[in-house]
């Protein structure tokens, strides 16, 4: 059994996600390969969430660049954890998780289906004639649907198409998705066919173990979201640790002892030279990173909790009145630690990056050169969403708000 330290783990971690690497990603496509999947997402008070996830990995990262590469066909769009850009070679695991819940979760679409049968083939047969079209393109001229969102029926049509796998989204034009027949979208070296049964497990857990470095039952429930876990080991983490042990007596997988840490956690056996040679290069110091809520390594909140000690909520969809840290925290990584969170909005007109509120642990107030780190940091974010100027409201510690605009070179306020 490997041990490791807090410290050694938190570092192979993010490591491994491309975070705090000394071999970062060389593309959007190698990218999204080492983490096998990123989380679309409409909020937009700073840069979407794929951007985000995406320019924490990569330098030079441009906004909306991961959409080429989904025209492309190096990458496209399903239901993981949430709704996420894939890898190509993911489609035919997507094709088995498809045909195993059809008909477990989409008992309303279904019947819908069967009583708007002439709409879902009038809307099939147009796209095959006529190619890609976005829900735009068929005006609204129907009925709405009265469910689904109250979308209208044509919409309603191209994403029930869409989940049952007759078309792909060929490309988006700004947010808006473009559908096209499956065999027109998916690359020819690429199978449409599901991904055989018992090959299921070990792509799930060998992908997540890739993805994360380490991990434990509970990631393996939850990475690539809960229902390949309920349809595989029954979501429980008895049984998938169950798995993880008949993987290690096959050699395919390490056990892993993490200092002050109960459960038990693994990696792959391939990985052992990597790990050793990660956790002893010296640390670097490295420009402060603001998260997007829905990263990789923060998104199932028991991650950063259990190894960081660090209890991060999103607060977008609690009410207001509600809310103690702000509508759309990012997390903020400083080196192997996270140290607090920013409440921020981009105003694109006026060129401005506002933080309306930044808090920081407690444990982490008074570290020397936070400040500097955290402007730095800023500094890159700000430009990311092309702003010129950074606004800073509320800070705790409060003593922190000036030492922070001085760093910057803001003025008094």
């Amino acid at each position: 059994m490997l041990e490791l330290t807090v410290e050694e783990a938190r570092k192979f971690i993010l490591h491994a996600q491309g975070l705090r690497t000394r071999r970062p990603s060389k593309s959007v496509v190698d990218t999204v390969r080492r983490i096998q999947n990123v989380q679309i997402d409409t909020i937009s008070v700073v840069a979407r969430s794929h951007d985000l996830i995406i320019r924490n990995r990569l330098s030079g990262y441009k906004t909306d660049e991961v959409w080429k590469w989904e025209r492309k066909g190096d990458l496209f769009e399903y239901w993981d954890h949430m709704m996420c850009l894939l890898p190509i070679e993911a489609y035919p695991y997507c094709t088995w998780a498809r045909t195993r819940y059809t008909d477990k979760t989409w008992g309303s679409m279904a019947s819908w289906a069967v009583k708007k049968r002439e709409i879902l083939d009038s809307v099939y047969d147009r796209i095959k004639k006529d190619g890609a079209m976005s829900s735009s393109d068929f005006g609204g001229r129907s009925e709405r649907s009265s469910g689904w969102w109250d979308w209208k029926n044509e919409k309603t049509a191209l994403e029930y198409l869409y989940y049952t796998g007759r078309l792909m989204i060929a490309y988006r034009e700004g947010f808006q998705k473009y559908y096209d027949l499956t065999e027109r979208v998916l690359p020819p070296r690429v199978s449409q066919e599901p991904m055989p049964e018992d090959e299921v497990p070990r792509f799930v857990a060998s992908t997540t173990l890739s993805s994360l470095g380490l991990a434990s039952a509970e990631d393996l429930r939850l990475y690539r979201g809960r229902f390949p876990a309920r349809i595989l080991w029954k979501g429980k983490k008895t049984e998938i640790e169950k798995f993880l042990v008949t993987l290690l007596d096959e050699g395919f997988v390490e056990e892993v002892s993490i200092e002050g840490i109960e459960q038990r956690y693994f990696m792959l056996n391939s990985k052992l030279k990597e790990i050793n040679k990660v956790t002893k290069e010296p640390e670097e110091e490295a420009p402060i990173k603001l998260l997007s809520p829905f990263d990789n390594v923060v998104r199932e909140r028991h991650l950063p909790r259990t190894l960081w000690g660090f209890d991060y909520k999103m607060e977008a969809f609690v009410p207001q009145e509600k809310r103690t840290l702000g509508y759309y925290v990012l997390p903020i990584l400083d080196g192997l630690r996270f140290v607090g969170g920013v409440d921020a909005k981009a105003h694109r007109k006026e060129s401005t990056l506002e933080l309306k509120s930044l808090y920081l642990e407690k444990s982490e107030e008074s570290t020397a050169g936070l400040a500097g780190r955290l402007a730095n940091g800023l500094r890159e974010f700000a430009d990311f969403h092309n702003c010129d100027s950074i606004k800073v409201g509320q800070v705790r510690p409060r003593a922190m708000k000036r030492t922070l605009e001085v760093a910057l070179g803001e003025p008094e306020s």
